[in-house]
């Protein structure tokens, strides 16, 4: 696709990294210099992040599309996910692709309300901040659009959880932004889940607690591809 930059590294079964808001495919490369010994890396920049079309419709459903067109033009049957935050969110919504077996989900949300009031009123305050700047500069606006959309966003139902049949990890932060209670939820609604929390770890456990990290999800990736040999 030429308005969604990818790249695949590695060989093996493939796996869709999916990264958060105002990232770029870059926050995986630790991860994927691990895995790509045993699996393809489809490491994705969504629209309106890194090298990615500027253009078009700003939601997580549209994010959600663009992953199916890629891995369509892959010529892809089966594939994994990992999604980290917003990329989370996105996973969550891909679940309904009947090609997707495998989802690992880190530090994602399905409400508004389970962000931490703190982070939320960060938010608020760079939205009302950077309002000025993103009536004449691109940069900017994309930069107000993309927490517009985390602070307005379209809930995943307790009903689309429940319908999840696919082996999920979730993943999150002892301290995450995301608060317990909505990973917990998240976990509980979802039947084939398994809920792992870092302790100690922040939003950005991908970096900060990496091994560990690292750790539980080669060992899902590997059950998960175990069991069907």
């Amino acid at each position: 696709m030429k308005d969604i930059y990818y790249e695949v590294i590695g060989e093996g079964f493939p796996i869709v990294l999916l990264h958060g808001n105002d990232e770029n495919h870059h926050v995986f490369d630790e991860l994927v210099s691990h895995l790509k010994k045993d699996y393809q890396c489809i490491c994705i920049d969504t629209r309106y992040h890194g090298l990615s079309v500027k253009k078009g419709t700003m939601s997580y459903t549209q994010f959600c599309k663009d992953v199916q067109d890629v891995i369509t033009e892959l010529n892809i049957d089966e594939y994994d996910v990992i999604g980290f935050s917003d990329g989370g969110i996105t996973s969550l919504l891909l679940s309904s692709d009947q090609r997707l077996k495998h989802m690992i989900v880190i530090g994602a949300n399905v409400r508004v309300s389970g962000l931490k009031f703190i982070f939320r009123l960060y938010n608020w305050l760079m939205l009302f901040c950077l309002l000025p700047f993103s009536i004449y500069n691109k940069k900017m606006r994309i930069k107000w659009r993309l927490i517009n959309m985390m602070e307005f966003m379209e809930e995943i139902s307790k009903e689309t959880l429940n319908q999840i049949s696919i082996p999920t990890l979730i993943i999150a932060g002892e301290n995450d932004l995301i608060k317990q209670e909505e990973t917990e939820y998240i976990h509980h609604n979802i039947k084939y889940s398994a809920m792992k929390i870092i302790k100690n770890g922040t939003h950005f456990v991908l970096k900060e607690n990496f091994n560990e990290t690292y750790q539980n999800i080669k060992m899902f990736l590997d059950i998960c591809h175990k069991e069907e040999d």
